[in-house]
């Protein structure tokens, strides 16, 4: 899947950030770890001496990333966009503060990073030994995609998105 190359600028609205986000990341990161998981599950793959803590390893960061990615849906990117179109509505937030949700999804952020760092480990970097089975190759190439995208995705969020919604948040 191909990851559309976006030109943000400081003039890109919350909402188009925020549809850039789902579009770009969300689903990629939702079709890939469907993807991943159908692999892990994969008889022959099953039966080579494979590491169960790397699947373990996926499947923590599989519902971590699917929990984070609903409350980022279903709750702060609706307010986001709320808030840009009426900053006043901070005034009469459910959350006291934008700062709040925030600082939650950076936390899980935090602990994303982590896991990708212990795949990256188990994996040696996602590089299969010579000789690996070719599921293996893809199963890690697959890995590594996602890795990638996952870091953009939050670094998107972490150094453009947030930032602009506390910003507007602390103006109202």
């Amino acid at each position: 899947m191909s990851i559309p190359k976006h030109r943000l600028t400081e003039q890109t609205s919350l909402v188009d950030l925020i549809a850039i986000i789902e579009q770009s990341h969300h689903i990629f990161t939702r079709t890939e770890m469907s993807r991943i998981a159908a692999m892990l599950d994969d008889e022959e793959l099953a039966t080579l001496s494979f590491s169960h803590e790397i699947r373990d390893c996926f499947e923590q960061l599989r519902k971590d990333m699917e929990m984070h990615l609903l409350k980022e849906e279903h709750i702060l990117f609706p307010y986001i966009a709320d808030l840009e179109r009426n900053p006043a509505l901070s005034q009469y937030s459910r959350f006291g503060s934008i700062r709040h949700p925030i600082r939650k999804m950076r936390l899980e952020h935090i602990a994303v990073y982590g896991l990708l760092e212990k795949l990256r480990e188990l994996t040696m970097q996602y590089c299969p030994t010579p000789g690996s089975h070719p599921k293996v190759f893809l199963l890690y190439a697959a890995l590594a995609g996602l890795d990638g995208n996952l870091i953009q995705h939050m670094h998107l969020e972490d150094r453009v998105l947030f930032p602009r919604a506390l910003q507007l948040g602390r103006q109202s």
